[in-house]
């Protein structure tokens, strides 16, 4: 076992781990703006395809993040993160080089990898730089960063995009490079000898993941009954199973079954899960609206789409200070979600109507994402042994990414290339229908109102 001998500095730490932080979950925000502006400069290039620019980086982003963890015990999180640096900042670089849709999607593959090796150690890195009476300080400013990434996510991306959509990507590398140069003076926790992480069982999840998006988001084109929707299901099923079984046998499984065994966890985890694919379907369908719909550019949309991001930052910081049962959080911000999402289905038309008819349900919904998520986070946790915390809140945060994979998918597949505000009506019905379960799955969150930690983690980002 050994650590780092260099000296403790707390402010320069935490700006070196913030930085790469809030890169990786803005990344989740900014590309949402850029979506249409990527399909103009590759006219052929479909809805499906183009979607998996986003659900790329999520999946490998939810799939690698606790391997990723377990590297950084074994190896040391210094080093780790470190190495996510680098893989981030050259996979940024690809993506704003790319000359195709296809080299794109890569690149952000290969970035959700960076980004997985990134966030795991980053918080542990920022507690070694200080001393143990502030720990609480340092976790609550660590886990603000994803809220500050939320609230810059649509203006930053929108003016970006404004100038090309690729500068959201090239913006990346001089950040990363001297957060590089800089994490060399990073105080390394202690690591020693422990198991090599699955990684067959970790592809074995992206795979099976990535198979059931494209079977979503092709379904229409395909067919529920064709070959290849059949064949592409099932892959994705089989390659499933078999990720679970390997986790069930393997001596360092690629994710901890056993806390499945904790209802309660168990779930937080689900209904976790089912939000996202509403939340992403939001954030998507929310852009695409005012881009494609109301023609607005994107530095105006950017700007007039931030609102509802930025107040899940607010929300997400003030009901991890609430001495509020998680069920109740949960159950608050899943109703708030059905009636921003019913807002929208009613209201929203042809005629740019901001102030009255987008700007309510957008803020609504950022409540929603900030307390409900909230209180998925707290219930999960709160159910598990002190000892769990960390994988728990790993596998929290798997669910959340590859819900909004799934969120991305079913959003594409519900609306094709609408360019009509009709034809999103189906896309805010089912938005609905996913705050119905997040309501419906909150009721098995019975924690005790003890359990409820003092400062939750942000759901923001």
């Amino acid at each position: 076992m050994t650590t780092s001998s260099t000296k403790h500095r707390p402010i320069e730490t935490l700006l070196i781990v913030g930085t790469a932080s809030v890169l990786s979950s803005l990344d989740l925000f900014v590309v949402n703006i850029a979506f249409s502006s990527i399909k103009q400069s590759f006219a052929d290039t479909t809805n499906q395809a183009l979607s998996w620019v986003l659900s790329a980086y999520s999946i490998l982003f939810a799939a690698m993040m606790i391997p990723a963890g377990r590297l950084a015990d074994r190896y040391g999180r210094k080093r780790v993160f470190r190495l996510g640096l680098v893989v981030f900042g050259v996979a940024s670089a690809a993506c704003a080089l790319a000359p195709s849709v296809s080299m794109l999607i890569l690149a952000r593959a290969v970035k959700g990898v960076g980004a997985a090796m990134m966030v795991p150690t980053s918080l542990g890195l920022v507690l070694a730089a200080c001393p143990r009476e502030k720990h609480t300080q340092m976790v609550g400013v660590w886990a603000a960063t994803g809220a500050v990434a939320a609230a810059l996510g649509p203006v930053v991306g929108g003016a970006l995009v404004h100038l090309d959509w690729r500068l959201i990507f090239l913006i990346n590398v001089p950040f990363v490079a001297v957060a590089t140069w800089r994490s060399k003076e990073l105080v390394d926790t202690a690591y020693g000898k422990t198991d090599v992480p699955d990684l067959l069982g970790s592809s074995l999840l992206a795979l099976g993941i990535g198979a059931i998006v494209a079977a979503i988001s092709y379904a229409p084109d395909w067919g529920a009954l064709s070959p290849s929707f059949l064949v592409t299901t099932s892959v994705g099923v089989v390659l499933l199973a078999w990720f679970v079984r390997r986790c069930r046998t393997s001596a360092s499984p690629a994710l901890d079954l056993r806390l499945f065994r904790i209802p309660t966890f168990a779930v937080a985890t689900i209904g976790m899960g089912c939000f996202y694919i509403g939340f992403a379907m939001m954030l998507l369908g929310g852009t695409l609206f005012l881009t494609s719909v109301w023609q607005w550019d994107t530095l105006v949309a950017g700007a007039g789409f931030a609102w509802g991001p930025a107040t899940a930052a607010v929300t997400a910081l003030v009901a991890g200070r609430l001495s509020v049962p998680p069920r109740y959080a949960t159950i608050v911000g899943g109703c708030l979600f059905v009636l921003a999402a019913i807002w929208w289905y009613v209201l929203l038309d042809q005629e740019p109507t901001w102030t009255t008819h987008f700007l309510p349900a957008s803020l609504l919904f950022g409540a929603a994402a900030g307390i409900a998520q909230t209180g998925f986070l707290a219930g999960g946790t709160a159910s598990l042994p002190a000892s769990e915390y960390a994988t728990g809140t790993a596998i929290l945060n798997t669910a959340r990414q590859l819900g909004g994979a799934v969120g991305v998918a079913l959003f594409v597949a519900l609306t094709g290339t609408a360019t009509m505000a009709s034809q999103y009506a189906p896309a805010w019905l089912a938005i609905a229908c996913f705050g119905l379960v997040t309501c419906l799955s909150a009721f098995a969150l019975r924690t005790p109102r003890a359990a409820v930690p003092a400062s939750a983690p942000s759901a923001s980002g």
